[in-house]
């Protein structure tokens, strides 16, 4: 996928904001086009290629690895607008979360979030539209963290009951994790996602206003930066994500066309939202396959072969082949430390 087209898209200067008091204005904004000034309009929209980019500094900048979870932690303090309104203002539990799945992405452009419930438990799913690079656990687990500490602050909610998900195998730091995700946290998961009991969803809000509620929800759809091209293609990684989960799949992934079904589109939909974004399905089914190949060698105790199979290579020797052009060393290789380093 052509990942300037979501680079180019615009979000508020929220985190900008925020990482600059805590690290020297110039080193954070190199690369960025930014200046200091900018930084001190709340309403200031830059692309989302500036922001990543001054996160990689951030992160670069930090002088421990997991100083972001502590930062993350102050963020629900700090924002504002309609859609922190919304969330102290929903009715309940559940229709909080809707609030926080719907609207917040115009804050994170590069992310989608999807809710679905599942047995006793509601997932709230967060899925990056693009390669987030060593970037990543900030980007993802921020906003989990941000998310949680409004369920805490609202409804008084036990954190120990929650799970946290996430899509990469344990961070160095991870043995802190404890201190800011209060629940269950597993690495090595299909999907980076907050879950909740169920029963929660139906817990009321004390504080709620009917005109307040109404009032933030009227705001946040006028301000919604969510593009229906962007809707679809998180719904497309999600519903691949879902099949690649199913033991009983008779194939890696869907095709185009089951995949429109699902979606209540025609395939000549599918494509045309694609294009927009300058990917086809071609190049997000390989973007997903990719992923899903790093994540299954990192299990040494899953044999190349039990890979190859898995994601839906027949001939292992195909998927050696696949394998290489993705990365350029081979799936043995990459296991043993060169296409790592």
């Amino acid at each position: 996928m052509d990942r300037t087209v979501i680079e180019q898209m615009l979000m508020p200067v929220t985190y900008g904001r925020h990482l600059a008091r805590r690290f020297p204005v110039g080193p954070l904004l190199a690369g960025t086009g930014l200046n200091p000034q900018e930084l001190e309009h709340r309403d200031r929209r830059i692309t989302v290629g500036q922001a990543l980019q001054y996160v990689k500094n951030a992160l670069a900048l930090g002088e421990e690895p997991d100083w972001y979870l502590a930062w993350a932690s102050s963020l629900s303090d700090h924002f504002h607008g309609p859609i922190s309104l919304a969330l102290m203002s929903a009715p309940t539990l559940g229709d909080a979360l809707y609030a926080f799945i719907r609207f917040f992405p115009g804050r994170v452009p590069y992310l989608h979030l999807h809710g679905q419930r599942e047995g006793e438990w509601f997932r709230a799913e967060l899925q990056p539209l693009i390669d987030l690079g060593e970037s990543t656990p900030l980007l993802v687990e921020t906003p989990l963290i941000i998310l949680q500490q409004y369920l805490d602050t609202v409804y008084g909610v036990d954190l120990r009951q929650t799970r946290v998900m996430l899509a990469y195998p344990p961070t160095p730091y991870a043995g802190c994790y404890a201190r800011y995700f209060h629940g269950e946290v597993q690495f090595g998961a299909l999907r980076h996602a907050l879950e909740v009991p169920v029963a929660w969803l139906a817990r009321r809000n004390l504080e709620f206003q009917a005109s307040s509620w109404a009032h933030a929800l009227a705001q946040c759809e006028a301000t919604l930066a969510s593009s229906v091209e962007r809707s679809t293609l998180g719904d497309l990684q999600r519903l691949l994500s879902i099949a690649f989960a199913k033991p009983e799949r008779e194939r890696a992934l869907p095709t185009l066309a089951e995949v429109a079904r699902e979606l209540h589109l025609a395939p000549r939909t599918l494509i045309r939202r694609l294009r927009h974004l300058g990917t086809t399905y071609q190049a997000v089914t390989d973007d997903f396959l990719r992923a899903r190949a790093l994540e299954l060698l990192a299990n040494d105790g899953v044999k190349i072969k039990a890979v190859a199979a898995a994601l839906g290579f027949t001939n292992p020797a195909n998927f050696g082949k696949a394998f290489k052009r993705w990365f350029g060393v081979s799936p043995g290789k990459y296991r043993a430390g060169d296409g790592r380093r």
